[in-house]
């Protein structure tokens, strides 16, 4: 059947609901009949915000991606900023390098996802700026053959040095509609809350200065979803009890760091066990990386983790939204499976049931209509979208908003309805039905639904109504 077609209510579900609506609902009683369709489900991979494949410090359109093989389109663009980038000078911070990122970003179809990093291991020309480095504590350090600074992560000259940091940008950014997640950086080697092997030369940062840095970001950064890193165990569960997600750096590792160890058996299920984390995933994005480029995951994925879709469906049981490739090239045979991951992981919202009048009389004020949508994703979304309904007539159209909380549709079906408040410039006429989910800043639709047939604006049409004034 065609999905415009009035399908004939059969479904037990359906007429239920459809009973219920007309029982407790006096608008709905009054109308001259119900339309209901059965929109047609999409199987292709969706590029939908904060969610998916990411391009590292780089833009789909950027030579690197282009040129990678097979590297798919993403519609995150992950950036990791040095502390002596944002800030060259003290108290002076460069906002032109976010800025000109998140043109950039949008003219590609992407948002941003971001981390600070105060110190990189071993290397006195990037990281910590040198006005830092000249007036505070820290600590030298032998690694790899190679010596090298850190700053001492529980001087209090660092801790409100950090503080201003996260203010200063988040003042300016917190809750910018283009920046899908924040990770909690500010503490160790590339803001990874670790200082990587350099212990006991360098200590790392006292629990209760870690609490200080996770309320930074939780302050400051309160209107973007957060993700804290999975390898410091009271962080994580301080940042998770406060409602953020997880990042782990090191998906796939069956044997890149050792041969008796590894994070996916010996680190991370550990880690989110202690942390109490294993439900975070419902407040705030799971976001993953390889432990080297794609190519160096098939040295011992196949081999010692049981093939590329055991690797992704542990990711997916874990919730995970995203996934940072590198931006490099990535074997024909790795493909398949990871477009199946892409199909699965963060949310994937599809429109099953919905039912709204033939006839509407505006004298009524308002447009009833009921949704049976399904998340058929591992994640839900983690940003406060808006479901909308749009009128069309004429040369002109109205925009309705439902007060349906999207941020809570986990994975699973979910029922809307609603009495759509009508505007006083309604007229008679016939209209289009479409529907979208939207951007709260324009009312444009932001999120494409799993349905075939939405238009290029990202509208899904329903169908016609008729207005009786």
């Amino acid at each position: 059947m065609n999905r415009r077609d009035f399908m004939k209510v059969s479904s037990s579900a359906l007429l239920g609901a459809l009973a219920y609506c007309r029982a407790q609902n006096a608008t709905w009683a009054g109308q001259g009949g119900i339309q209901v369709i059965a929109p047609e489900p999409a199987d292709e991979v969706l590029l939908n915000p904060g969610m998916g494949f990411e391009t590292f410090n780089s833009f789909n359109e950027d030579e690197r991606n282009r040129l990678a093989e097979n590297y798919p389109q993403c519609s995150i663009a992950y950036f990791r900023f040095d502390w002596d980038t944002l800030e060259p000078q003290e108290g002076r911070y460069d906002f032109n390098v976010i800025d000109s990122r998140l043109q950039k970003a949008r003219n590609n179809g992407q948002d941003l996802a971001l981390r600070f990093m105060p110190t990189r291991p071993a290397d006195l020309n990037r990281g910590t700026p040198k006005w830092f480095m000249g007036k505070a504590a820290g600590y030298w350090y032998s690694k790899d053959g190679r010596r090298g600074w850190a700053p001492d992560h529980n001087d209090p000259y660092f801790l409100a040095k950090q503080e201003e940091l996260v203010t200063a940008f988040g003042e300016k950014y917190n809750g910018h509609p283009d920046i899908v997640r924040m990770d909690i950086g500010s503490v160790g080697f590339w803001g990874e809350w670790h200082m990587s092997h350099t212990e006991p030369q360098v200590p790392m940062i006292s629990e209760g200065n870690a609490t200080k840095v996770i309320d930074m970001y939780l302050k400051y950064w309160d209107r973007t979803p957060l993700s804290m890193l999975i390898g410091y165990v009271p962080g994580l569960r301080y940042a998770v009890s406060k409602g953020t997600g997880w990042r782990a750096d090191s998906l796939g590792d069956y044997g890149h760091f050792s041969s008796t160890w590894c994070h996916m058996f010996d680190s991370y299920p550990q880690n989110l066990e202690q942390a109490d984390a294993w439900d975070a995933w419902k407040n705030g994005p799971v976001a993953f990386e390889p432990p080297g480029s794609m190519y160096d995951l098939d040295r011992y994925v196949p081999s010692k983790g049981g093939g590329y879709d055991a690797m992704w469906d542990t990711a997916l049981g874990w919730h995970g939204s995203s996934f940072n490739a590198k931006s490099g090239p990535i074997y024909a045979h790795q493909v398949p499976s990871f477009e199946r991951f892409l199909k699965l992981c963060g949310y994937r919202i599809a429109l099953r049931r919905v039912m709204w009048p033939q006839v509407l009389s505006a004298a009524q004020r308002h447009l009833p209509i009921a949704l049976e949508l399904e998340n058929t994703g591992a994640a839900p979304v983690y940003r406060d979208y808006i479901l909308g309904v749009k009128l069309a007539y004429g040369r002109g159209s109205v925009i309705l908003t439902s007060t349906a909380k999207i941020r809570q549709w986990l994975p699973g079906t979910h029922w809307v309805e609603e009495q759509l408040p009508l505007p006083d410039s309604l007229v008679a006429g016939n209209c289009a039905v479409s529907l979208g989910i939207l951007e709260p800043g324009n009312l444009q639709p932001a999120i494409k639904l799993a349905n075939k047939g939405t238009d290029r604006n990202g509208w899904y049409p329903l169908g016609n109504m008729e207005i009786v004034v």
